[in-house]
């Protein structure tokens, strides 16, 4: 039983009964009909929903919807749960059957909300627009159930526990769970299976030995004969190493501390349908991402220029996101979206899930998808598929014109130059391992430090840090290598 409103059943925390989907009509959660006994009322009807985005349900082992409507004006009542798992389809409407005048007492089966998993329920959707619209609707006693098990054959659990603590969302009903684990975290254990029935008894206790991995609980029951198995799948949920150190030097930076920041009005617009926080990886600042659908990121007090750059670059990780989407959005100067005319272009990425994926793409990607002007950007939306359900951690956002450098790449060169020693001592000497033409030395903000023009470069003028040496060597075969100074 996972009860969203009614008098009946203790009601699941965090619920929002008028979140401001655009609908026209208003909810007053506690209309007395006069019995004394509350309802819900849906005045001015054409759509409405409830969330309860912080508190998912998983009520995919429950098998009925239960609503009790009253109306005596709508003629059609659509109504889906909203899930986002990314498992099946994220809404089904299924018609509730009316009663004009009177109560209608309803068990819709989960069968009728065709594929639909319920792993992941964040919100409730009713939809009278395929009838009279506005009308006036009565609701009561909203929750998922299902039939009772037979004594003897109750295999469930009533706690399940990894390292000590209730797995996060654990209900009876519920056999498979999605367990996120820090970033080089090491891998949890089961340490409590506790059956409902006591005549029950775990049969077995399988622990995962990596991750991601599984680790399984096999239960059963006092019959002998009918089991049950509860899985919890581990996975990273955050990378364990800040994103690679970026090597462009001329760039347009919205966030990376490699470079130095142009103004940015917000990284999560109040739109959005994402849980942003500020997060450090290893030392090193990231922007992270939960529950996303959608995020919106604007310039709009300060629109970017970037007609005289040519790449958009990104690092992005996600445990998670089987699709990234990426839009930019030009206001095309006037200073306002919408009706005064935009342009606008998204592409599609497929990410590889558990590591930094270094995202540079071509802006002509964009303006060969419709977007006509790169010298007033304003927005910056990424979607998420799954929808509502992706995390993403995000760094090193810029635009540059130089082709991307990937740090890892420089070092792993087979035909590397080497620069000796690395790290070096700031005022002593380092010795480039080729004969060289010129050697440039920058900061990671792109400015240039100093040149030489032979191996033996002296560091008197260079502060402890990261910088990027550009080698120009006797046969006119360019080299960048990353060079710390301590």
């Amino acid at each position: 039983m996972i009860s969203i409103y009614g008098d009946a059943y203790t009601n699941i925390s965090s619920v929002n009964y008028n979140p401001n989907w655009g609908q026209s009509g208003t909810v007053n959660t506690d209309y007395d009909p006069g019995t004394g006994d509350l309802v819900m009322a849906y005045t001015n009807f054409n759509y409405q929903g409830t969330g309860f985005e912080a508190n998912p349900q998983n009520a995919s082992a429950m098998e009925f919807v239960h609503i009790d409507i009253w109306t005596s004006t709508a003629t059609v009542v659509n109504f889906s749960p909203i899930d986002n798992s990314g498992m099946g389809p994220s809404e089904v409407l299924v018609s509730v059957p009316l009663v004009s005048g009177d109560w209608s007492s309803v068990d819709l089966p989960k069968s009728a909300f065709t594929g639909m998993s319920w792993n992941s329920v964040i919100q409730l959707k009713f939809d009278g627009q395929q009838g009279v619209t506005p009308s006036d609707i009565y609701l009561d006693n909203i929750y998922f159930w299902k039939n009772p098990v037979a004594q003897g054959m109750d295999a469930t659990l009533s706690d399940l526990q990894v390292d000590g603590a209730t797995v996060p969302g654990f209900v009876s009903s519920a056999n498979n769970y999605q367990y996120g684990v820090p970033g080089g975290g090491a891998i949890p254990q089961i340490t409590l299976a506790t059956t409902n029935d006591p005549a029950a008894s775990v049969t077995s206790i399988t622990q995962a030995t990596e991750i991601p991995g599984d680790a399984t609980v096999l239960v059963t029951a006092a019959n002998g004969t009918t089991m049950l198995t509860y899985t919890v799948s581990f996975f990273y949920n955050s990378p364990a190493e800040g994103a690679p150190v970026p090597t462009n030097m001329n760039v347009i930076s919205l966030f990376s501390d490699a470079y130095t920041d142009v103004n940015v009005d917000t990284w999560n617009t109040s739109w959005s349908q994402a849980t942003y926080k500020e997060d450090t990886i290893a030392g090193n600042p990231t922007k992270k991402y939960t529950n996303v659908g959608f995020n919106g990121i604007e310039t709009q007090a300060e629109p970017i220029n970037a007609s005289g750059m040519t790449y958009l670059h990104m690092d992005i990780w996600t445990p998670n996101m089987t699709t990234f989407n990426m839009k930019l959005v030009s206001f095309l100067g006037d200073g306002f979206g919408g009706p005064n005319g935009d342009s606008e272009a998204n592409l599609d990425f497929t990410p590889t899930l558990g590591e930094w994926n270094q995202l540079h793409i071509p802006l002509a990607d964009f303006t060969n998808a419709g977007l006509t002007s790169l010298d007033d950007l304003n927005q910056y939306i990424f979607t998420s598929t799954p929808f509502g359900s992706g995390i993403l951690f995000l760094d090193n956002v810029y635009f540059t014109t130089e082709m991307a450098v990937d740090v890892d790449d420089i070092e792993n060169a087979g035909d590397r130059v080497l620069i000796y020693p690395n790290p070096a001592t700031a005022g002593a000497s380092v010795f480039v391992s080729t004969e060289v033409r010129n050697v440039t030395v920058y900061n990671l903000s792109g400015q240039l430090i100093m040149t030489a023009n032979t191996p033996n470069v002296q560091l008197q003028n260079l502060e402890a840090g990261i910088y990027i040496v550009k080698v120009l060597d006797a046969k006119g075969k360019l080299h960048t290598e990353k060079l710390i100074v301590e």
